[in-house]
Order: C-alpha cells, then sequence, then structure tokens
C-alpha cells in the first residue's frame, strides 16, 4: 500500500522543479494511456460525461469529454503538488472570480460558512483564494497509509487548507461546528455517496444517494451553505459560487425531512456548476446504483 505513498514522494520532489508545461504534458499521456489501458474504467468515465452533458449530446462529444476529463483530472493532481511552491500572489493574480455578492454576503453574516464543492478542477486553487478572506478548513478523507495522508494534509497547509479527517466521530463533527461557530470558512466535497447510505436525491435525472453532512452541519451551526466550483483555465482558474443556501428559519419542520431538501437543491447547484465544463468533472467511480450492479 505504500507504493502510491512513495510515488507521490517522488512527484512531489521533481514537480516543483520543471517546467510546469512539461509536467502537464506528461501527466496528459499518463492520463490518457491508463483511459485507453482500462476499457471499464473508461466506460464508466463515458456514463458520467453523458450524464452531465444531457441526452442530446453525441456519441463522439461524450467520448471527447471523457478523454478531456481524464487530462483535466491529471491537471488536478498535479496542482496539489504544484501549487504549494508558488507564491499566494502569483495564485491571486490568475483566479478569476463569478458570484462574489453571494460569495461575500456568506461570509459577512458572520456564522461560518459551509463550502460544499463537486470533484471538478482545482479546488485547491480556490482554497488559495478563500483562505485570504477568512479562516478556512476542509474535510478530507482519510487516505492510507497513514504517511499519505500525513503527506496530503502537509501540501493543503501550504496552501492554507486546515484539515478535519472524514470520518464518524462524534468529536470530529463537535470539533467542526465550533469551527463554523467561530467564523471559519469548512470546506465539502459532496458529488458522491461511495457507500450508498446517504440522503436519496435526483441527481442529473437519476435517483442516488448525497452525503447529508452540509445540511446536518448548517442545521448544528447555523452556518450558510455555498455550493462552489474552481474551473481550470488556459491563464490559471476560475472560481463560481452560486446562490447561497440558508437554514436559520426551519421551524419545527421534520429534521430529516428539512435534510432531504436540503440536499435536493444541493444537487440542483452542484448540477448547475458541472455543466459550465462536464470535461472538469472528476467522476471516476460509481455513485449511481445502476453503476454498482
Amino acid at each position: 500500500m505504500k507504493l502510491g505513498y512513495y510515488l507521490f514522494l517522488a512527484a512531489d520532489k521533481v514537480v516543483g522543479k520543471l517546467p510546469i508545461g512539461v509536467t502537464r504534458a506528461v501527466a496528459h499521456a499518463g492520463a490518457l494511456a491508463y483511459f485507453y489501458t482500462f476499457p471499464r474504467k473508461r466506460r464508466l468515465v463515458e456514463r458520467n460525461m453523458r450524464r452531465a452533458l444531457g441526452p442530446e449530446a453525441s456519441e463522439s462529444e461524450v467520448r471527447a469529454t471523457a478523454r478531456r476529463a481524464c487530462r483535466y483530472y491529471a491537471d488536478y493532481w498535479v496542482d496539489i503538488i504544484w501549487l504549494p511552491t508558488l507564491s499566494r500572489e502569483y495564485v491571486l493574480e490568475r483566479f478569476g472570480k463569478v458570484g462574489v455578492p453571494g460569495l461575500m454576503e456568506a461570509i459577512n453574516a458572520g456564522k461560518g460558512v459551509l463550502v460544499v464543492l463537486p470533484h471538478y478542477g482545482s479546488w485547491e486553487a480556490g482554497a488559495i483564494y478563500l483562505s485570504s478572506l477568512c479562516p478556512f478548513a476542509a474535510v478530507a478523507e482519510v487516505l492510507r497509509p497513514p504517511e499519505l495522508f500525513e503527506l496530503f494534509c502537509k501540501l493543503r497547509k501550504n496552501v492554507g487548507i486546515d484539515i478535519f479527517p472524514y470520518d464518524s466521530k462524534p468529536e470530529t463533527r463537535d470539533a467542526m461546528v465550533e469551527a463554523l461557530k467561530g467564523g471559519t470558512m469548512l470546506a465539502l466535497l459532496c458529488d458522491r455517496d461511495l457507500k450508498g447510505r446517504g440522503v436519496e436525491v435526483e441527481f442529473f435525472g437519476e435517483r442516488t444517494t448525497l452525503p447529508p453532512g452540509p445540511a446536518v452541519l448548517a442545521l448544528r451551526s447555523g452556518s450558510p451553505i455555498l455550493c462552489v466550483s474552481v474551473r481550470n483555465v488556459d491563464d490559471g482558474w476560475v472560481g463560481h459560487a452560486v446562490e447561497p443556501i440558508w437554514l436559520d428559519d426551519v421551524g419545527d419542520r421534520d429534521r430529516d425531512e428539512v435534510i432531504r431538501e436540503t440536499m435536493q437543491r444541493v444537487a440542483r447547484r452542484l448540477e448547475e456548476l458541472i455543466r459550465e465544463d462536464p470535461a472538469q468533472w472528476h467522476m471516476f467511480m460509481p455513485a449511481w446504483p445502476s453503476d454498482r450492479q
């Protein structure tokens, strides 16, 4: 299991020493080789791109988008390692912004912000921008081996991201709520529920489940939910925030009903963001029941 750690460690030593154009070209070649070597994975990516593109897209468009998706996924891994080698000023000068009024409305409310993202683009670049506005943290899957998770945490700390491990411990969830109440912006990836135990929603026209964390944390903390994406462009990145979701006036409504409705609203906003450029959606896993059969 440590092979991935040593490969990643080697990449961390090399990326900062090579021209970024060379690094991306090598990463793109590797991604396309993987794409054509594993046909089952290729078919899964194509199905997911079809969902995002819609039924009117041609088969050739779906295949081309799936190939581009592999290249953008390679860019994401490059950026994880490359961004910590850059100055904050370098990234901010190349970071475009859409939806700033909604973002600032959520921040200025003083209740913390739950930032909900899809696996899309290079969200670490967004963290550099958001951490320049207020305290910033993220929830991250605990990787194995532990050394790999520690390396991820170190790299993300270098771009302004404090990490909460994604686990089921009550004390972890309590710490997240306290951080939100203290004004922290907390980011969660929320476009797939690999265990299938979340809240049922309609997502890209099919029933599936999404993790309930954003709605649960918003109810406990009073923080608004802000769905965002970070899209790669030729000369940098573009962050896009859509209208915040507020749960501060639910009254005596059934809690489970509020969570279901909220997560459906989150799903709709994620669809909107992903459809801006489906090729930047890193959905390489089976996220619908029909793909798990």
